[in-house]
């Protein structure tokens, strides 16, 4: 049943007032992501190229997750397996772009997940370069999908650190979000 109190338009309004250029909450299949990040490509390419680009592989790098490391999962009939759900969302203030995602995680790993956060954001440009190289040496995890390299790059393109939250959502699992600022200038 829908929540009597939630109003369409106040939830449109909010979007236009925080300059929201993309939300979508579902699936992320790689069919769907291929589709919005083509529309966010060409989107985020008309202003300023550069920015752009960054604004673009940050949105790929969290929408991965999301589709890798939800546990919240549909099954994808073009996949032919259950992909991660969750929330890809890109707004834009006076003096940066915001990217964000948020999916649910297995409780039992948000310690971990934040720890990395706090360690990449702990390094400087040398140390974060170091870090990606020693990263991408690393043979493939067997428990978990990836390069594990994403965190590393969004960091390192934005050149500003992941902002990260965990909210309880019961006693095995939480909602992740991570948001990536990338400054105009």
């Amino acid at each position: 049943m829908v929540d009597p109190d939630f109003k369409v338009y106040e939830f449109y309004r909010q979007m236009h007032v925080n300059k929201v250029i993309l939300s979508f909450k579902g699936i992320v299949s790689q069919d769907l992501l291929s589709r919005l990040a083509a529309s966010m490509k060409n989107k985020s390419l008309k202003n300023d190229p550069n920015i752009g680009r960054k604004i673009f592989a940050i949105f790929i790098e969290l929408s991965q997750n999301v589709h890798l490391h939800s546990v919240e999962k549909s099954f994808s009939i073009h996949e032919g397996k259950p992909v991660g759900i969750g929330f890809l969302l890109v707004s834009e203030a006076d003096d940066h772009y915001l990217v964000s995602s948020s999916n649910m995680i297995a409780l039992s790993k948000t310690e971990h997940v934040l720890n990395r956060c706090n360690y990449i954001n702990s390094l400087d440009e040398e140390g974060l370069k170091a870090f990606y190289k020693d990263q991408r040496r690393q043979p493939q995890r067997t428990e978990s999908p990836g390069a594990n390299i994403g965190l590393i790059d969004m960091v390192r393109k934005s050149g500003n650190p992941i902002q990260t939250h965990v909210y309880e959502y019961d006693e095995t699992q939480a909602i992740l979000t991570i948001s990536v600022k990338l400054n105009k200038l």
